[in-house]
């Protein structure tokens, strides 16, 4: 019996309906960012069964409209209550609680979004599908963060110090230092479209140079250079924070207006230790020793036509791929040698500096079993004895009875040598140096190429490179190198490319100069710790990096090189970054953190002291995670930011490999680093001003700042200005 064909249609609606609908759900998952390929983070935090619910609950209300703007409602309404429930009592679950709704909250305005199964996950943005959506979600971070500083009271006080003139000797106010854009305006409009004319009057009508911002009075306006720095960084997009280490604050100035307003403000900081791309640039690794050691070649492609009887209606050409070699064969023998000995001599330089860089007589003086020859051929003895007195240090650094002293309280390098942070550094430092040390005196006989190439191929022996190249690396990132921490213009010079001025004149003989002063004989204080006694490093600047802001691009660093007196000078694109940080995370995440590792712990871990380590807040925020039960991918930020190198010597990388002793500058370092400054500032006007000024909407710009706008009180009233109003492109 035939079957009635409405069933059979129905079925057949019901399976489109339902092929549909998850069509529907795949494409608004894809929308939401969900289908990642595996880049979901699991989101289960260690709460108590009373407080999984409630973040159940929370969870499922954000799934059910996951529209941002209701996202952050949800959870800041569930964080209000907690709060008032907590009011200022002592309660460790709710605390944990509130941790994680912190993190998640500020999760969420950066794009992250969720998807659960059996499992809940949180999934991180795509940032590369819309880059300047992801751009603007950061910029809020960062605005969040930033405003929070506003809050602080001294800070206000001192806003309104600089606006109204008390912290200036001569009564001038901060705004007597920023450019009236009207006069600017007339003053740089070309008159005729010549080019050479338009330069010339340029370098008539701005005089820049620079400044460093530090504790004296400005002859101008009567105050502190290094507080009207510091007004202007408030301005920046970035929150204001000190950074531990070496650090240079500049400020760029036109000396031929009224009072040499600022035209832009920079400053140099102590750069990470570690930064993948740089280290591949440079050649701190295994990875690019061995490319060193390979023949210089490069590979030719190019197209040619197929044998007639191998030729197809769809195929009549085929690509050919050949090797040219760019050096002969005994030009290659010639260079390897080269390379192998300054390798090998450049490692063992490392290990016996470092090793007598670091104070060992206390460690004889306790032992019985330790001996000077100890130190010279150590034994398994040794570094058992290393192991405990690393293994004390850490349980009494951990132990939340132990009154534990600061170094940085102690006067004398030796008591400081013996607290226990610096007695864990020193032994697991030499442990480390000691145990890879013996494969280099073990194979003393060897010839350099056999050296290195032997080493290469064995894991002892690339522990024993790895070593000593990180031993050469820590002198020289400290000392030899430093960080454009800030760098940028000022309105209204900014719409005239200033930020580009200001990256150039960095590059410059003049800065050189000034950081080669001022850590002159300077004692370093972690170095001189380790060693128990002072230690001076080295005060030659060979090279400096950067980051973009933001993954999408730097208008300011882009095509930037410096003709110099031995070369030209360039901000190189050397790479980018892992994509990790703690922008997305801020201050009441962090405080949170930190209470919840305070619990677990049974005190703060990071404390933030000298020698602890490079970024404190970044160990925080990892530490407060995994104490909270989260996973430490959450400080992915899915952001790469572009890194770039310049090599200030020709030199710079021999140099910072320790492979040759004095840097070979790309400035003439015997001549008048001003007149040599000079040069860069003339070469700004050429390339980037003069056609700047050509430009009739960017001049409009120029005319129409009004500086009142451009003042903090502005924000301090909480009328919201954005930097965004002042970064422009090319």
């Amino acid at each position: 019996m035939d079957r009635p064909v409405w069933p059979t249609l129905l079925m057949l609606t019901e399976s489109i309906k339902d092929m549909n609908r998850h069509l529907d759900m795949e494409r608004y998952l894809k929308e939401v960012h969900l289908v990642k390929g595996g880049s979901d983070i699991e989101f289960d935090p260690d709460l108590n069964k009373k407080y999984s619910r409630r973040l159940q609950s929370v969870i499922d209300e954000l799934m059910k409209n996951p529209d941002e703007t209701n996202m952050e409602v949800v959870i800041k309404d569930e964080k209000n209550k907690i709060e008032s429930e907590l009011k200022g009592r002592k309660d460790s679950e709710k605390t944990k609680y509130l941790a994680t709704l912190e993190v998640l909250l500020d999760l969420v305005e950066i794009g992250y979004n969720f998807r659960k199964n059996s499992n809940l996950y949180v999934v991180p943005p795509n940032s590369s599908e819309d880059p300047q959506a992801y751009k603007e979600k950061e910029r809020r971070a960062l605005q969040k963060e930033r405003r929070v500083q506003f809050e602080d009271e001294s800070i206000r006080k001192f806003i309104k110090e600089m606006e109204s003139g008390s912290r200036s000797i001569d009564d001038k106010e901060i705004s007597d230092l920023i450019a009236d854009g009207e006069n600017l305006y007339y003053d740089l409009k070309p008159k005729n479209s010549d080019r050479d004319e338009i330069t010339s009057h340029l370098k008539q009508s701005v005089s820049p140079y620079i400044q460093v911002a530090d504790d004296t009075r400005d002859e101008k306006t009567g105050f502190k250079l290094k507080d009207i720095w510091r007004y202007l960084r408030y301005t920046w997009l970035t929150p204001y924070n000190h950074v531990p280490g070496r650090s240079i604050k500049f400020l760029i100035r036109d000396g031929s207006r009224k009072n040499d307003p600022i035209m832009g403000i920079a400053a140099l900081g102590s750069p990470i230790m570690n930064l993948a791309v740089r280290s591949d640039f440079i050649g701190w690794n295994i990875d690019s020793l061995r490319e060193r050691l390979q023949r210089n070649k490069k590979e030719l492609e190019y197209e040619e036509m197929l044998p007639k009887d191998e030729r197809t209606e769809d195929r009549k050409k085929r690509t050919i791929t050949k090797t040219k070699y760019l050096e002969t064969e005994e030009e290659y023998e010639e260079r390897k040698k080269k390379v192998c000995k300054r390798s090998r001599d450049a490692i063992e330089t490392g290990y016996k500096r470092s090793l007598e860089d670091i104070r060992w007589e206390d460690f004889i003086e306790e032992y019985e079993d330790l001996t000077e020859e100890s130190f010279l051929n150590p034994d398994e003895r040794t570094f058992e004895i290393l192991d405990e007195i690393y293994e004390e240090a850490q349980s009494k650094i951990e132990d939340p009875e132990y009154e534990d002293t600061n170094p940085e309280k102690l006067d004398d390098w030796a008591e400081k040598s013996e607290t226990p942070l610096f007695r864990k550094k020193r032994a697991k430092t030499l442990r480390e140096l000691l145990s890879s040390y013996e494969y280099v005196k073990n194979n003393e006989d060897k010839s350099d190429e056999e050296f290195i190439e032997d080493a290469l191929e064995s894991k002892d022996g690339r522990r024993a490179i790895k070593k000593g190249i990180k031993a050469q690396k820590k002198e020289r990132v400290g000392a030899n190198m430093m960080n454009i921490m800030v760098c940028g213009g000022i309105p209204p010079y900014n719409e005239i490319l200033s930020g580009k001025l200001v990256a150039m004149a960095l590059t410059g003989p003049k800065v050189i100069e000034t950081y080669k002063n001022k850590y002159e004989n300077q004692v370093s204080k972690i170095a001189s710790s380790m060693k128990g006694e002072p230690k001076v490093k080295s005060n030659d600047l060979v090279f400096l990096d950067t980051t973009s802001l933001f993954k999408v691009g730097s208008a300011q660093y882009s095509r930037i090189r410096v003709p110099a007196d031995n070369g030209e000078i360039e901000y190189q694109n050397i790479g980018k970054t892992k994509g990790m940080g703690s922008i997305q995370f801020g201050p009441d995440t962090r405080d949170r953190l930190s209470e919840v590792t305070e619990i677990e712990q049974g005190r703060e871990k990071v404390r933030g002291r000298f020698g602890e380590g490079v970024g404190p807040r970044m160990r925080k925020i990892k530490n407060g995670l995994l104490n909270l039960g989260l996973s430490e991918e959450l400080i992915r930020h899915e952001s790469p930011r572009i890194v770039f190198g310049i090599e200030l010597a020709k030199n710079a990388k021999d140099y910072l490999r320790g492979e040759e002793e004095e840097p070979d500058y790309y400035w003439d370092m015997s001549e008048d680093s001003d007149k040599k400054q000079k040069e860069i500032y003339e070469h700004w006007i050429e390339r980037w001003l003069s056609k700047r000024v050509q430009k009739s909407e960017i001049m409009e710009r120029v005319r129409d700042f009004e500086k009142e706008d451009f003042l903090l009180s502005q924000e301090i009233g909480f009328e919201q200005q954005q930097l965004s109003d002042f970064i422009v492109g090319e």
